[in-house]
């Protein structure tokens, strides 16, 4: 069986339904439709104007830092603020002129209005920042975890995920706790609400992973760069291969905030396997594979993601899917049934 792949454009790569979506047919990416939610409506568009002028910033100084002469970099910032500003005011003023308004919609015009003014990573520097501090911090993290055995071990685990996903700078209030330099993973991970959380299921995975036979391969769809994918996503991979689990990376195909992409992911993880036996002997043996998801924002639709990882889907027979982040977890998919855990 294979995916069926189908494409809009020339030269671009196909596009195929996530292969483990239960029902496809009655699949919603977004079930928030704020054409017909006026308080929604009013405060997404607020968020989103207000979010991007601090976005144009970062793109300013990426410019520079690309050598991009200042007065075309003015202008790009002029174009791009006018374009998505002109978006903006159409969706205010004719909500449904778009049919269904979702936040995925307004996502992907930003982008679009930032690729179309010249714009290719606002966030480049703050990526390639995080990074790095992250991964001086890694050695240490691994060997915490390693520290540990069990319930103790699998919850540090999940709580190491919980404290790198607040490195989100698509988030207004993370943002100014950067600015405040109050950022920091440890004491991120030690400021974590006590069990039960919101959502809580970690005992029911406790018991799946203790109990049970490992599952043949996982596929997680990772959020951001820095100390979200390689604090707290590597390490649960890298656990999940300890465990005899086949485990795919997949990443945005373009740049959107700060989230990391499959282009910035790759070195990132050959890096990671010149100092951990695991990851390393995972990428040799073809074990851990990274595979674009084909997506170009913090969301995504799973009716459309890259044909290669549907096929990857497939032929790894993959039974555990993770998809981490706010915006692909809960904005976009939060009632999508996969299906996968058992």
């Amino acid at each position: 069986m294979t995916p069926d792949a189908v494409t809009d454009k020339p030269g671009v790569q196909p596009t195929a339904v996530f292969p483990l979506l239960a029902e496809p047919g009655g699949y919603v990416a977004c079930a928030w439709d704020l054409a017909k939610d006026d308080d929604r409506r009013a405060y997404g568009l607020k968020l989103f104007r207000d979010h991007y002028e601090g976005l144009l910033d970062l793109a300013m100084a990426d410019a520079l830092d690309r050598g991009v002469a200042q007065e075309r970099a003015q202008e790009q910032i002029a174009n791009a603020r006018a374009g998505f500003g002109a978006f903006l005011k159409q969706v205010q003023a004719e909500p449904d002129v778009f049919g269904r308004l979702t936040i995925l919609l307004m996502c992907e015009a930003r982008e679009r209005t930032l690729r179309k003014a010249g714009i290719p990573d606002p966030y480049r520097l703050a990526k390639q920042k995080e990074n790095e501090s992250a991964f001086a911090l890694l050695p240490a993290v691994l060997t915490e975890i390693d520290a540990l055995a069990g319930a103790d071990r699998l919850e540090r685990i999940m709580r190491g995920i919980f404290a790198g996903n607040i490195f989100d700078l698509g988030a207004v209030k993370t943002i100014e706790m950067f600015k405040d330099g109050k950022v920091d993973f440890h004491h991120t991970l030690g400021k974590l609400k006590a069990r039960p959380w919101f959502v809580d299921h970690l005992d029911n995975w406790l018991d799946r992973w203790m109990n049970r036979p490992p599952h043949r391969c996982a596929v997680l769809f990772v959020d951001n760069a820095g100390p979200d994918v390689l604090l707290g996503m590597l390490p649960f991979a890298r656990e999940l291969l300890r465990r005899g689990t086949g485990v795919i990376l997949t990443a945005n195909e373009s740049p959107s905030l700060n989230d990391i992409t499959h282009s910035e992911l790759t070195p990132l993880v050959n890096r990671v396997a010149e100092l951990d036996p695991v990851i390393d002997q995972s990428l040799k043996s073809g074990e851990l594979e990274l595979v674009s998801s084909g997506n170009a924002a913090p969301l995504i639709d799973l009716r459309r993601v890259d044909s290669r990882l549907a096929e990857a889907v497939y032929r790894r027979d993959v039974d555990l899917c993770v998809i981490e982040g706010m915006g692909r977890a809960i904005e976009t998919n939060f009632d999508a049934e996969l299906p996968v855990t058992h």
